[in-house]
């Protein structure tokens, strides 16, 4: 069989594979595998399957020839009880048996299972199976909002010089810009990501920043290769344009992560700012107080509420985290999870509240409330009603007339000097791209805990602190079996948590929350039903997905990851990205400490999910990424007052830098238990008012 790239569908998905696909997916009251989206999906995809092509030759030869063998015809003829039989065969047979049909298998849950968009193609490919599990992507009666683009600036328009240039738009980078355009400095925002409407990046469940399985929408694409430098001493070359997982799942598109994020919005606690006081240093760690306290952030934590909208409510989960100031909006309403681990938290005298969120519960700031569609977790909003630095921060810093926003377009070095600073920028034109030398008083780097310390070592800035202590955060999913649906098709995503397990007596090392597992796209349950004894296809993986799934209930655990010095983002030997710079290279080491965090959370989200019913308990366990870079990542430029500890002062100056000023996740000296965004939020308004009330003049 011819398996060139530009082979058709139609030779590929001969009739012996479209019978295995029908059998894989049968018919029923509802269209089987083929005629149920997966002819419309190979259509369109594309290059995207050559990967199968072997796959699917391998099998038709031997789908006939185990048909030969025993009736004398081919496969596609056979009764469905014969076609069966022979496929069982080939899922329990060794590989490449089993290889290449657990491959037919996955092109059957993609193209039955998952809405997606495909270069080329005249629409978006939205198969039967999504209605058949009652999937709808925007809620009946929703019409989507896109909104208003922030302008952008052509880069034959920017000038040469500005008070500050802020490198990246996410959460650090837009509270500064912000802060800064306000207090009257002239502002030029630098964003490599392209100007991608809502529309571009939503509802595409093979390629969106969380999911994807191919080319991630939401960025970087190629030309921006990492090395992954694993702990069994292989290197590993990863480009921006395959498994988001692989290479990193920061977002790197407008907004940064709060694009495309659910928006928990939490508080660290206090004793989080204190992590080496409370527990020393293990062997190989490196934890570190961080150089303020939550009394001295907390103002800011209050401002960031307000400023970038959170809905939420005092109670159980504010307990220990002291405020000047209430929610702007209630918390989301109820659903039953929530109402199911409330119950059971309540039995096992915990405290637990629902969880706060970047997210309009009510209409707020002349944008509407949450339609709770099933997919806000990786993916745009509908309605606008999520609040990220995209749709706050930035257009406000905007609208001052101090802020210009230059998108596609990459900072390539940074200088730092006595009197002025300045950065080299390679922008995208109509044609080809230009390079742009531009001055500055003061740049700001907010390009996250991977790309900022990058970009510092390839401009020779910063110590030997900085790239070191990547960490993220511990993570643990606890699945079971409910007698009554929990978890439909509604959005937002998790709903409930507990703290009483931070900084408490059950988990060492500072703990971590359990909040409920937000329900999984259709894709990613038939992949991998979250249940014991569901079929991996047929008649009864069907059925299941129609009305099994939604029993199947979990919670998640998200904990304190132990930092060491040696787990770091330094410059690559021989690896370039597309303007000939040096490309990241990523180690990450796990500390044993780090690994009792996660025993410690796994423990408690069994005993919760038992005390709320659930049926065989256990813990979901998958293949650690290869790179280091999590959507959580930080510690890469912790802020300290000892340049032989940290990388940069307490206001996020580089150290031996006079002009070059660090504002994100790289700030942070650990992590805390809990998602950082709010965090980042706070002290990038607190960097921010400080450098805009002490300019630097003069030499």
């Amino acid at each position: 069989m011819d398996r060139s790239p530009g082979v058709s569908p139609a030779e590929l998905f001969t009739p012996n594979i479209r019978a295995a696909i029908d059998r894989i997916i049968p018919a029923d009251r509802w269209p089987a595998g083929w005629a149920g989206g997966v002819s419309d999906y190979v259509s369109v995809a594309g290059q995207e399957l050559e990967w199968v092509h072997p796959a699917l030759s391998w099998l038709d030869s031997a789908l006939d020839a185990a048909a030969c063998a025993d009736e004398g015809t081919s496969f596609a003829t056979l009764s469905w009880q014969q076609q069966d039989a022979i496929l069982r065969s080939f899922e329990t047979a060794k590989d490449p048996a089993a290889a290449h049909f657990a491959a037919l298998r996955r092109i059957c849950w993609e193209g039955f299972y998952a809405s997606s968009a495909h270069r080329g193609a005249a629409a978006q490919h939205t198969p039967i199976g999504l209605e058949m599990v009652g999937f709808r992507a925007v809620p009946d009666g929703v019409t989507p909002v896109e909104p208003e683009p922030v302008a952008g600036i052509r880069p034959d328009h920017v000038r040469r010089g500005y008070d500050v240039i802020v490198i990246g738009s996410g959460p650090g980078g837009g509270a500064a810009a912000e802060t800064l355009a306000r207090a009257g400095k002239s502002v030029l925002l630098v964003e490599r990501g392209l100007r991608l409407p809502n529309s571009a990046l939503r509802g595409d469940h093979l390629h969106g920043k969380r999911n994807a399985v191919y080319a991630p929408s939401a960025g970087p694409g190629a030309g921006h290769p990492r090395l992954a430098q694993l702990r069994d001493g292989e290197d590993r070359v990863i480009d921006g344009t395959g498994d988001a997982s692989l290479y990193g799942l920061n977002a790197m598109v407008f907004g940064g992560g709060t694009r495309l994020w659910q928006g928990m919005s939490w508080r660290f606690l206090p004793d989080d700012f204190a992590m080496a006081s409370a527990f020393g240093n293990p062997d190989g760690a490196s934890l570190a107080d961080w150089p303020l306290d939550y009394d001295e952030l907390e103002p800011y934590y209050t401002r960031a509420e307000w400023e970038l909208g959170v809905s939420g409510t005092e109670g159980s989960l504010t307990s220990r985290t002291p405020r000047s100031a209430g929610y702007p909006m209630p918390p989301m309403p109820t659903e039953p999870a929530r109402e199911l681990l409330g119950e059971a938290a309540d039995a096992l005298g915990w405290g637990w509240g629902p969880i706060p969120l970047a997210i309009n519960s009510v209409p707020h700031d002349g944008r509407p409330g949450c339609v709770r569609c099933p997919q806000c977790v990786g993916h745009a909003c509908p309605v606008n009603a999520k609040n990220g630095s995209n749709n706050t921060f930035i257009p406000r810093a905007v609208a001052t007339g101090n802020c210009e926003v230059l998108f596609d377009a990459e900072v390539i070095d940074v200088r730092d000097g006595a009197r002025s600073a300045g950065v080299t920028i390679m922008a995208a034109t109509s044609t080809n791209p230009v390079e742009l030398s531009l001055m500055a008083e003061v740049v700001v780097v907010s390009a996250g805990a991977v790309e900022t310390p990058r970009l510092l070592l390839a401009s020779g800035i910063g110590n030997d602190q900085l790239g070191r202590h990547l960490h993220d955060h511990r993570y643990v999913t606890m699945l079971g079996t409910t007698d009554v649906a929990v978890k439909s098709f509604v959005g937002p995503g998790h709903s409930v948590a507990t703290l009483d397990h931070v900084h408490g007596d059950s988990i060492p090392w500072g703990g971590g929350v359990i909040v409920d597992l937000m329900s999984l796209l259709p894709l990613s349950s038939a992949s991998s039903p979250a249940m014991l004894g569901v079929p991996l296809w047929g008649a009864d993986h069907k059925e299941w997905m129609r009305n099994g799934r939604q029993r199947a209930f979990g919670v998640f655990g998200m904990g304190q990851e132990i930092p060491m010095a040696s787990s770091r983002v330094t410059l690559a030997n021989d690896l370039r990205d597309r303007w000939g710079r040096p490309a990241a290279a990523l180690r990450k080491d796990v500390h044993w400490a780090s690994l009792e965090v996660e025993a410690g959370m796994a423990r408690v989200g069994a005993q919760w999910l038992e005390a709320a019913g659930a049926r065989d308990v256990r813990r979901q366990h998958g293949e650690a990424t290869a790179s280091a870079a999590g959507e959580h990542s930080c510690g890469t430029a912790r802020m300290g007052s000892n340049p032989a500890t940290s990388a940069t002062d307490r206001w996020g100056r580089v150290h031996g830098a006079k002009r070059v000023i660090v504002c994100d996740s790289s700030l942070h000296p650990s992590n805390g238990s809990v998602n950082p965004a709010l965090t980042i939020v706070a002290n990038a308004l607190r960097v921010s008012e400080h450098l805009a009330q002490n300019w630097p003049t003069g030499s």
